[in-house]
């Protein structure tokens, strides 16, 4: 799955970024993996195709009877690439030098942001995740809503940093956004753009009972969970509330995962061409004692299945709720020479048990139907 988030947080200043769920992989704090990637690329030799279709290109610019500008050219090739690519894997698609150059662009400082993450599915729907009491929450989207189009452009076909660079503006203005219910209703909405940034994860109480609420990864997540379960009481379960968690960071997953795990236990691995890449827990600390329970639903994607797999099938944790949504890819951002960017998924996720959920989603172990996943049914679940 390919996921970006629209606030400044997106930024992408490195040569190559390695990309899960449209977030930056960033190096772990402390997870180490098995196993052997590449990241030389070989080029094809000179029988291969592309030496044809560059010889093609020549012949249209120089010998056409119709007017071929540069531009045309350029679109050519963008065009072919990406129709090939979205052919393969809805997920993957080539970012012309503007198109990226207008992405970075979008994450500097100059830019405010809508606060919401969004995802591509297979479908090629844009699925929206608002941040929770951020601007597109408080305007009114909901999860799991699809994004037609931005400021009057379709999203239709569009790759998810040009999105970005479309929902970025100047903090205090309005972006228009038109979006679709799950039951197919459509509406426009105005939602403000605000540089503050809101907080991935808090804690709520519902009939008495303290939860804590996972919205999204971030770099910080570990380290507030930390202090939240650090400080629960010993007599008290541990409930997280991963409902309408669309993921995050990738690395921010395994070292949350490993506040609840023993040292050499499975947390994910990466099946990629060059091989599987595996990750454990690489802490001593010993995990909490209380009984967790993980809170889930369709809309719980992502680096939030990476930790919701590595907690209940290494036994440490309860899952509650429906199937989640199955975003189990990886993709690669790799700068190009002339400017432009290619997506590329790269690897399929695994659970700690060997178990692809990309297209499956990770089922509950205690179910709830889909015409009572209210807090209420989840908290009797729990209770049970």
């Amino acid at each position: 799955m390919t996921k970006i988030n629209f606030n400044k947080r997106t930024a992408i200043l490195i040569l190559s970024a390695v990309l899960l769920g449209g977030q930056v992989i960033r190096s772990p704090l402390h997870a180490t993996g098995s196993g052997s990637t590449s990241e030389a690329a070989s080029y094809p030799g000179d029988g291969y195709p592309t030496k044809q279709y560059a010889e093609v290109l020549a012949h249209i610019q120089q010998r056409a009877f119709f007017p071929v500008p540069r531009e045309d050219l350029r679109y050519m090739t963008t065009s072919s690439l990406n129709a090939y690519l979205a052919k393969k894997d809805p997920y993957s698609s080539l970012l012309t030098a503007e198109e990226y150059a207008s992405f970075r662009a979008a994450s500097s400082s100059k830019y405010a942001g809508i606060g919401l993450d969004v995802e591509k599915r297979r479908n090629g729907d844009i699925i929206c995740y608002p941040v929770p009491e951020g601007p597109a929450a408080i305007a009114g989207v909901k999860p799991g809503e699809r994004l037609l189009s931005l400021d009057g452009i379709s999203t239709s076909g569009m790759s998810l940093p040009a999105i970005v660079a479309l929902a970025a503006g100047e903090a205090g203005t309005g972006a228009l956004v038109e979006l679709e219910s799950r039951s197919g209703q459509r509406r426009l909405i105005v939602v403000t753009r605000s540089k503050t940034p809101k907080p991935g994860i808090s804690d709520y109480t519902y009939r008495s009972t303290r939860i804590i609420k996972l919205s999204t990864f971030t770099s910080s997540t570990r380290h507030e969970l930390d202090y939240l379960i650090s400080n629960w009481r010993k007599n008290k379960p541990i409930i997280i509330d991963l409902r309408g968690c669309g993921g995050g960071d990738f690395y921010a997953a395994v070292d949350s995962a490993m506040l609840f795990l023993k040292k050499g236990e499975p947390i994910i691995s990466v099946r990629q061409r060059s091989g599987t890449r595996s990750y454990t827990d690489t802490t001593a600390r010993p995990p909490p004692m209380q009984r967790v329970f993980l809170w889930q639903d369709e809309f719980t994607a992502s680096a939030a299945e990476i930790f919701l797999a590595a907690l209940t099938e290494n036994a440490r944790a309860i899952s509650i709720g429906m199937t989640s949504a199955g975003k189990g890819t990886r993709q690669d951002l790799v700068e190009l020479k002339g400017g432009g960017a290619l997506i590329l998924t790269t690897g399929y996720l695994v659970t700690p048990r060997g178990v692809p959920f990309d297209g499956r989603g990770i089922a509950p172990m205690r179910e709830i139907e889909d015409d009572a996943l209210n807090t209420e049914a989840f908290y009797n679940k729990t209770a049970a």
